[in-house]
């Protein structure tokens, strides 16, 4: 009778030096006892049988033992780790297994055992998890050895792999993250209608439409609606190993799988609807102990890109009150992509304009910026090093205290003069690199309308843009300059971190 929620298992990783939350269930009434480096903590069952307890803190370990008993019952969870452990939300960018990573075979040779994974099921409404074995791929821990590394999130690995080197303590990532799935998800009902109500009337309408019954037995007699294993399903391979659009199309067609790229129908039991994986899986993993939150999404929500500054604050408000604790929250700006299937990166601006704006405006948020690390043709980059370790500075300044640079160049000045550009940044650190004779993606426009630039000069925190046509600061014609304002480009300016300048918008002083 005595269990433990699905976390709480052989191989765990629990977070060092803060108190923990343990929680299962027991006998309605029964005391709950559990046991580990010398601490014991005790609480009583509810009437229906549901624990929660609060123990540690624990100072950090490769391999302790933890004792939980209840009446004549102990359960003993064996291999515990005590470290750093993260939790890994998003979309399929970071859903994305280090199976389809260009670094794979080169990290298998690195594997120690000390990173650990818990990528909780992909059940998409409460329930589903009983309903089929979800057991022999997800809902327990595993180590990095060679044959278990890829399926790994690739983010979560890179992030890691570089707390892990610097801090040699064990390092669990918990995996909650869907692909394809917009914020309005992973928010609780009140949060989405606050922030992102236009998602609700879409899914209303959605659902007035439909037989809900004849919709509830179709999508349970549908075994591609039960993801026991991504890696057994015909699509997934295809869909992210970087084949071209046309050519997914191609073989989904010789699979007799053409409806899978074909739009979902929203119903009440999709992934997709807004609050579905919130109330199937976070809340199920809520709340676990964590260092802090590390979030790749943003894709699935240019249908509506202009609620996105409202909805995802809305959304790191919503868990932080899930947790009860003002989480770090960690991000990635959506990388650099024209086109890839029925998805377009034309909407992507205001998505990185708003993922700044919550960077600028949140407590307790930083943001990654890959502006050289996207792929024109395909929406999934194949090179994920980048994302993890550039998440993994961030946490390494704002949560753990190293004074380093972390943060991406970002332009705070310009002045013109007669036919050159000045741009002043800030996070240039020992001095900005150019590699090329112009940076790429920059554009300099007077009266609305670009001007060719003929090369730029790096120096110190300063880039010099030459370019013909400029009229000068004292002319009439306001002077505004754009970096990355577009939906594909490749960054070749950066700091001595070797972190890529930012996407935005400057205008010269009147």
């Amino acid at each position: 009778m005595l269990e433990t929620a699905a976390l709480f298992g052989d191989g765990m990783v629990i977070q060092r030096d803060k108190p923990v939350w343990i929680w299962g269930t027991a006998g309605a009434g029964a005391s709950v006892r559990a046991v580990m480096q010398n601490r014991t903590a005790e609480c009583t069952a509810d009437g229906n049988g549901l624990w929660r307890l609060r123990c540690g803190p624990f100072r950090a370990s490769a391999s302790e033992e933890m004792i939980l008993s209840s009446g004549g019952e102990t359960l003993r969870i064996r291999d515990v780790a005590v470290g750093e452990v993260w939790l890994a939300g998003g979309q399929s960018n970071m859903e994305f297994a280090m199976r389809f990573d260009r670094g794979l075979e080169a990290e298998k040779g690195n594997c120690c055992g000390d990173i650990r994974f818990f990528d909780y099921p992909k059940v998409s409404y409460p329930g589903q998890i009983r309903e089929a074995d979800y057991g022999a791929c997800y809902g327990f821990w595993r180590k990095d050895e060679p044959d278990q590394l890829e399926r790994f999130s690739a983010v979560g690995y890179y992030f890691a792999r570089k707390l892990y080197e610097r801090y040699r303590v064990p390092v669990g990532i918990v995996g909650c993250n869907w692909g394809g799935s917009p914020a309005c998800a992973w928010m609780p009902k009140d949060a989405v209608a606050e922030a992102g109500q236009a998602w609700l009337d879409d899914y209303q309408q959605t659902v007035d439409s439909m037989d809900i019954e004849a919709y509830g037995r179709a999508f349970r007699q549908n075994p591609a609606n039960f993801h026991t294993d991504w890696f057994a399903e015909p699509m997934y391979d295809i869909l992210q190993i970087g084949y071209s659009s046309a050519e997914i199309r191609e073989k989904a067609a010789a699979l007799g799988l053409g409806e899978t790229l074909e739009p979902a129908v929203i119903g009440p039991l999709h992934e997709w609807r807004p609050t579905g994986l919130y109330e199937s899986m976070l809340t199920q993993v809520a709340p676990y102990t964590v260092r802090g939150v590390l979030w790749y999404q943003g894709e699935a929500d240019d249908a509506k890109a202009e609620l996105y500054d409202k909805v995802f604050p809305a959304l790191i408000r919503s868990w932080r009150k899930l947790w009860q604790e003002e989480l770090p929250f960690l991000f990635v700006q959506l990388a650099p992509f024209r086109q890839w299937l029925g998805c377009t990166g034309e909407r992507y601006p205001e998505i990185r304009a708003a993922q700044q704006w919550t960077a600028d405006h949140v407590s307790r948020t930083a943001m990654a910026v890959i502006t050289d690390a996207g792929m024109e043709w395909d929406i999934h980059p194949k090179n994920k090093r980048p994302v993890g370790e550039r998440l993994a500075l961030l946490a390494e300044h704002y949560v753990y205290g190293e004074d380093i640079l972390c943060e991406a160049p970002r332009m705070r000045r310009i002045t013109v003069d007669r036919s050159r550009v000045t741009i002043d940044f800030d996070y240039a650190g020992d001095g900005l690199v150019l590699d090329g004779p112009t940076v790429n993606a920059l554009e300099v426009c007077q009266n609305g309308c670009a001007i060719p630039i003929t090369r730029c000069e790096a120096d110190g925190s300063r880039v010099t843009v030459y370019a013909d046509g400029i009229h000068g600061i004292r002319s009439a014609a306001p002077t505004e300059v754009r970096l990355a304002w577009t939906d594909y480009y490749a960054v070749n300016l950066r700091n001595s971190a070797g972190i890529p300048a930012r996407p935005g918008i400057i205008r010269a002083d009147p």
